[in-house]
């Protein structure tokens, strides 16, 4: 569809250079090189100048999204987000070309996340239609329930979108609202705006507001939703009997206090476990998504899949006093159990964090507490060893990077 714009496109300024040319964040070293379009002619801003990461997202893209968002309006959608991240004078950029939906079974009017298929058919669908281009981040829509980040979001995000450049968009296909959400300085942050190209046609194809919002790390969407649904009520009443408190036997409340207790347990068994089954899933599943997502991250450093370290990231940054999860696998036929150890960069001496046995797929491997080190360049090594503490022949340890700061 043909729209007006959230705004000017002469009020679009040209891509701010920095002073010394650095890149803003660890990871964008390893971006390409590249001069953007020139924004001011080629492209509207929606919402307003975004900060560290710059999205520009064509109208095929767009037209893509828009299409599979207003499909159904019942439920929550999703997909995935192709095309290119590079860099020009410390500004990264994300140019998102095309967007394959999801094929999901998980999802419902209140949540939409990729399962291990979903997964699997995104990868397939960009390798056989656009294999030149990379998965840059997602998209899902919140069909009249505000565009926003719940706990459930900033889970799939931080497991399986974890480059510096990764980045999401909710689209609220009932009120035509939208925004992208990204990292910044290792949070997850909504962006001001984003940019689209005008490659296909000369004006807006989307009218989308890019509306003021947040990331909300500790709430669920069913919550959040019952927030947003309450504040756009128009009348809410209470009602106060009038009429005098009937006579009351004492002998029904044991009776009343019965079905209570009765209840509950009903409640327990109904609802509780099957919340424990999916909080299960949904676990599986986000560590599934970061194994595939550890394709463009730490593969070089861990490259035997049976021994490797999903997080944290080779390279990345955190601060001290950070208790780092170190999350990953440590399944090895000839081991005998599994060690994690740390050393200071100049240093020859590691030291022994945990010893793992029996054998552990995609979970928790270690916490390591840095609130007594110093910054400085780190690493960490996962090994497989024998009765004896030496490592298994022919198994490559897995030994990567990590920076504190202060």
């Amino acid at each position: 569809m043909t729209s007006a714009s959230t705004s000017s496109k002469t009020a679009v300024p040209e891509p701010r250079p920095t002073d010394s040319g650095t890149a803003p964040h660890p990871g964008v070293p390893q971006l390409p090189q590249q001069e953007p379009p020139v924004l001011s002619k080629q492209a509207v801003l929606h919402g307003t100048e975004p900060g560290e990461v710059t999205v520009i997202i064509g109208q095929a893209a767009l037209a893509q999204i828009d299409a599979h968002s207003r499909s159904n309006l019942r439920t929550e959608l999703g997909g995935a987000l192709l095309g290119r991240a590079y860099c020009h004078n410390g500004q990264v950029y994300v140019s998102v070309e095309a967007a394959v939906p999801a094929v999901s079974g998980d999802h419902g009017p209140l949540h939409f996340t990729f399962n291990a298929d979903t997964w699997n058919q995104l990868r397939q669908d960009r390798e056989k239609n656009y294999p030149n281009l990379e998965m840059v981040g997602w998209f899902h829509t919140h069909p009249n329930l505000g565009v926003f980040y719940s706990s459930d979001d900033v889970v799939v995000h931080s497991a399986a979108f974890t480059l510096p450049w990764h980045v999401g968009l909710v689209v609220d296909p009932v009120r035509h609202e939208a925004c992208f959400f990204g990292w910044e300085n290792g949070e997850l942050i909504p962006f001001a705006g984003f940019y689209e190209l005008l490659d296909g046609q000369d004006t807006p194809f989307v009218d989308w507001r890019v509306v003021r919002t947040s990331v909300w790390r500790d709430t669920s969407e069913a919550e959040l939703a019952q927030k947003q649904m309450a504040a756009h009520d128009k009348q809410t009443t209470v009602y106060a009997p009038t009429t005098p408190k009937p006579s009351f036997n004492p002998g029904i409340g044991l009776i009343v206090g019965s079905i209570g207790l009765l209840l509950t347990l009903l409640v327990l068994v109904g609802w509780v476990i099957p919340l424990s089954q999916k909080v299960n899933r949904l676990e599986n599943v986000v560590l599934a998504m970061a194994d595939e997502a550890l394709t463009d991250t730490n593969v070089a450093a861990c490259p035997d899949p049976r021994l490797r370290i999903l997080n944290p990231i080779h390279g990345s940054s955190f601060h001290v006093g950070t208790e780092l999860e170190i999350v990953g696998t440590a399944s090895h036929p000839k081991a005998v159990r599994y060690q994690i150890e740390q050393r200071p960069f100049d240093s020859e001496a590691w030291q022994l964090l945990k010893t793992i046995r029996p054998d552990k797929k995609l979970g928790l491997l270690s916490a390591w507490d840095t609130a007594e080190l110093t910054p400085g360049v780190y690493e960490i090594r996962l090994t497989a060893v024998d009765h004896n503490s030496i490592i298994v022949p022919n198994a490559t340890q897995c030994q990567l990077t990590i920076e504190l700061v202060p």
